[in-house]
């Protein structure tokens, strides 16, 4: 079983989100706990580098995590019409 930590970034972008989709992540996060192998690696050369995966969560929206050891880090969760911009303007603020 893995230990599934969550940002103060995270929680304050689920708990803008309609209460419904919210729970619906959450719940389809429970997933990472079991197997958080069984994600997708982002497509981004420096995110796979850096070791940002994803899970479909809620059917639109993309929950973003890295893992340590046997814990779950999740980082930030976006809807898919922006997940992938955003998550480029994170590694570009990241300057590395």
């Amino acid at each position: 079983m893995w230990e599934v930590l969550t940002s103060r970034q995270f929680q304050k972008q689920l708990k803008k989100l309609d209460p419904q989709i919210a729970r619906r992540i959450l719940q389809d996060m429970d997933s990472l706990k079991q197997n958080p192998l069984q994600s997708l690696a982002d497509a981004d050369p420096l995110a796979r580098r850096l070791g940002i995966r994803y899970i479909k969560a809620a059917h639109d929206w993309r929950v973003y995590f890295r893992m340590e050891g046997r814990k779950v880090l999740v980082e930030f969760v976006f809807h898919r019409e922006t997940a992938y911009e955003e998550v480029a303007r994170y590694l570009r603020s990241l300057k590395l």
